[in-house]
């Protein structure tokens, strides 16, 4: 497959010889090919949009070369450069940048106007797109009316409408909640599996990655390497071997800034530490999901469990997968003290002995969790320090160093094995007891539905998980 774009030894350098100079782009090499499906990817400030921008013919060069379609775009005339523009690249943003005061349809139809088409036909080619995406009802409204989602449909028909080659695109959902922005996202998928678009794009979201063919790591300016997306059908030839996925190219995807060598010891750790495969891990994330969503009650977790990995199941053996289920379960019952705690401290009028009952049942529970039978003093000392820690008047570290402090000296007088377990119990209570009082207490109604529209979306995109579930408990049913 021929490349549709070059770049030799760029250099991009802001404020040249000024005191505030700054080099963004540092002798960066690289070719992309038609019909590709390119994402830049790195932190704030690692040089992609200006990438992006060269290539849109709209940041020329300190040095180096950009090619497009075989030509050297900064050595056309003006007019030329303009043409290009229009009519080989199309451009999303991620603040839409639609005219308010114009209506959808003329938003989407501008572009035609430059271009020199007549009315007929501009207005039938901008119906089109929006029909296309879903949008044609709001043809005649103002931006202001739509919601974020719309905007940006409407921004991805605009840069369609003169059916560029190239379709560039910075941090195109960045404004975005989850569902508009995975709506959005799915469109330039579309546009580059069905239209055959070569889609180039900017994201620092390492979840968007699996989108691309291949994708451009930049750090500091440069490309720090670049990784094909083995599950994609690669355009260009790779070698043999080279897509292969392996347990890195998996964890790439959680620490995306991570280097090769950050996710080799991450590898090993978790060879040490745990006794799942990263698949497994995986699944059993997708289960707890539907656990802390109320989809999956306990006995149906616990069957998932041991259920082998090919039916949907996790693949576990059953006397680890019991005390999984045990220890879950326990920690999501508990942590509703934590709730009930925080709610009661909102609540004026309560009297102080509801929230001393609740810290007492708190700390009971980590004690019993690791045998602990402290005497009526040292409990009293033990429920100050939860107390304070429940409360955040002390930080974890702060909690963790009290529990080793002697008794005499204010503290726990535990030795340093218990009191890391202590304090390691208890973070995983405050952990989902907060999080949980949060999302349902304190946060604002448009939150809480955006959060159901997430869960409805997840159990959308993972409802074989769940109907494998129901097939498999209906079975196990039967055979009893």
């Amino acid at each position: 497959m021929r490349s549709i774009i070059t770049t030799s030894d760029v250099d991009v350098t802001y404020n040249k010889g000024q005191t505030n100079e700054f080099k963004a782009l540092k002798g960066v090499t690289c070719e992309i090919a038609s019909r590709e499906y390119i994402i830049f990817f790195g932190p704030s400030g690692c040089g992609k949009s200006t990438l992006l921008y060269s290539i849109f013919g709209v940041l020329e060069p300190s040095a180096g070369e950009v090619m497009v379609k075989g030509d050297s775009i900064y050595k056309y005339e003006p007019m030329e450069l303009v043409m290009y523009q229009r009519k080989t690249m199309g451009i999303m943003y991620q603040s839409f940048n639609l005219i308010p005061s114009l209506t959808v349809l003329d938003n989407v139809q501008l572009p035609l106007i430059f271009a020199g088409f007549p009315p007929v036909t501009r207005e039938r080619r901008a119906m089109e797109l929006l029909d296309r995406f879903g949008i044609a009802h709001v043809a005649h409204k103002r931006p202001a009316l739509l919601s974020g989602g719309q905007q940006q449909r409407v921004s991805v028909a605009r840069s369609l409408v003169n059916d560029p080659e190239i379709l560039i695109a910075d941090e195109p959902v960045g404004n975005l909640d989850f569902v508009s922005a995975e709506a959005v996202m799915n469109t330039l998928e579309e546009i580059n599996q069905n239209d055959k678009k070569t889609v180039l794009l900017v994201t620092h979201d390492a979840k968007y990655l699996p989108y691309a063919h291949r994708v451009f790591y930049l750090d500091y300016g440069k490309i720090d390497r670049i990784v094909p997306n083995p599950e994609k059908r690669q355009i260009i030839k790779v070698r043999p071997g080279e897509t292969i996925v392996t347990e890195i190219e998996q964890l790439a995807r959680i620490y995306p800034y991570d280097t090769p060598e950050q996710l080799r010891v991450k590898s090993l750790i978790n060879f040490l530490t745990q006794s799942l495969s990263f698949d497994q891990i995986v699944r059993l994330e997708k289960m707890t999901q539907h656990v802390i969503e109320g989809v999956l009650s306990e006995d149906q977790f616990r069957t998932l469990l041991t259920t082998d990995y090919e039916e949907g199941g996790c693949g576990i053996k059953p006397k680890q997968a019991e005390e999984m289920t045990h220890k879950m379960f326990q920690v999501l019952e508990q942590s509703q003290d934590v709730v009930r705690f925080r709610r009661v401290h909102r609540d004026q009028t309560t009297i102080d002995l509801a929230r001393f009952e609740l810290i007492k049942h708190i700390h009971t529970h980590m004690v019993g969790e690791y045998k602990v039978e402290p005497d009526s003093r040292e409990l009293e000392q033990l429920t100050k320090m939860v107390t304070n820690r429940v409360y955040g008047y002390i930080t974890r570290e702060e909690f963790h160093r009290q529990l080793r402090l002697p008794f005499e000296e204010g503290g726990g007088g535990f030795d340093i094995y218990l009191a890391a377990d202590l304090s390691r119990y208890l973070e995983k209570l405050i952990a989902q007891g907060v999080s949980h009082f949060v999302q349902h207490q304190e946060s604002k109604p448009e939150s809480t539905n955006l959060h159901a529209k997430q869960a409805e979306k997840f159990e959308e995109i993972d409802k074989g998980l769940f109907g494998r579930l129901t097939h498999i408990l209906a079975k196990k049913k039967q055979n009893a």
